[in-house]
């Protein structure tokens, strides 16, 4: 499925251009250097929330080649990605069942770590095959693009299974690189000139446990997960884009600053933008609290008092005069009848 592309939009993930700024970093070159031209505050990769544009990632990995004269820089992207590089998805895929749901979360979900990538899952006689393709052109830096995906895609599934990378191979469409003998023997076994960019393993190992399996974790990830691709649906719908931050979280909601700064404006903007429409970001919390405590109420036995705490309030009457205000009745009220 082909998605609208906004070159300037930020999709990209900041935990991906801070890897490849690390590994220029290491080779002895400042992120001042790296950044030059780029229009990038440094600051911005101690951010864990922030995300760069499209046009702002390729100009950086295009720096990155003109600086290091590196060609396969690819490669090293691909063998230093961690799993938890991938935020919620990547803790969902750590803890699925087996791997075929892992693969295949990460099918569902892979548009909130790159718009530029879709890939998906299937079978042959002997083989699992995951396909990789672009959804939009990216010129020179296409090769770079499929080797860092899917030789992060085999260190995730060695990682997940305990497997080793060996046990399966990469498919590239490309001829074999000059810089492939130098680095082969660090890399699954490897075809060149194939008929689609694929990584491929025993068809047995997708039904393989996985080491970190925990259904709770997972069933927890995939709704945050929902929540994320939500936010990027409604990207332009500001009061829906602060509903769906809203959810309380270690008895907690994120606070005005939070949740301007996810979405890459001031609290002056979000204040004026939900003003246009309105609302107070007040009035939207209020709203998240009434929905969360109607929640609580109806399907768990936790006691007002420790529904309130988590919904933030410190004092449980505090919480009372503002459900009935909210509701016109008292928690009491909303709890299921007993048989």
């Amino acid at each position: 499925m082909k998605y609208d592309f906004d070159p300037t939009k930020p999709v990209v993930p900041i935990a991906y251009p801070r890897l490849l700024l690390d590994m220029m970093v290491e080779r002895g070159f400042t992120r001042l250097e790296i950044l030059e031209g780029s229009q990038l505050d440094e600051a911005i990769f101690d951010k864990p929330e922030h995300r760069l544009s499209p046009a702002q990632f390729l100009f950086l990995i295009l720096r990155c080649f003109y600086l290091s004269k590196d060609p396969s820089l690819g490669y090293e992207m691909g063998l230093r990605t961690p799993v938890t590089s991938h935020g919620f998805l990547g803790y969902g895929v750590m803890s699925c069942a087996n791997l075929e749901e892992a693969i295949k979360l990460a099918e569902r979900f892979v548009r909130l770590r790159t718009v530029l990538i879709t890939f998906r899952l299937y079978t042959d006689d002997e083989f699992a095959i995951v396909e990789t393709s672009t959804n939009y052109p990216v010129g020179l830096l296409r090769q770079f693009i499929f080797e860092s995906l899917l030789l992060s895609l085999a260190r995730a599934g060695s990682f997940i299974t305990g497997n080793a990378m060996n046990s399966g191979e990469i498919h590239f469409d490309f001829p074999e690189p000059s810089y492939y003998q130098a680095h082969k023997d660090k890399l699954p076994p490897t075809l060149f000139n194939q008929a689609a960019n694929q990584l491929r393993f025993p068809k047995a190992y997708l039904k393989q446990a996985l080491i970190m399996a925990d259904p709770v974790a997972a069933k927890l990830a995939a709704e945050q997960c929902e929540r994320e691709l939500a936010l990027m649906d409604i990207s332009d719908d500001v009061p829906s884009q602060v509903r769906a931050m809203l959810n309380h979280q270690q008895g907690h909601y994120p606070q005005l600053e939070q949740v301007a700064e996810r979405l890459f404006m001031s609290s002056r903007t979000l204040k004026r933008r939900l003003q246009q429409a309105g609302l107070g970001f007040q009035q939207l919390l209020d709203e998240a609290r009434k929905r969360d405590a109607i929640k609580l109420l109806q399907s768990t036995s936790l006691t007002v008092e420790q529904i309130a705490q988590r919904l933030g309030y410190t004092d449980p009457a505090n919480f009372s005069r503002a459900f009935k205000k909210w509701t016109g009745d008292n928690p009491s009220a909303f709890r299921p009848e007993r048989k």
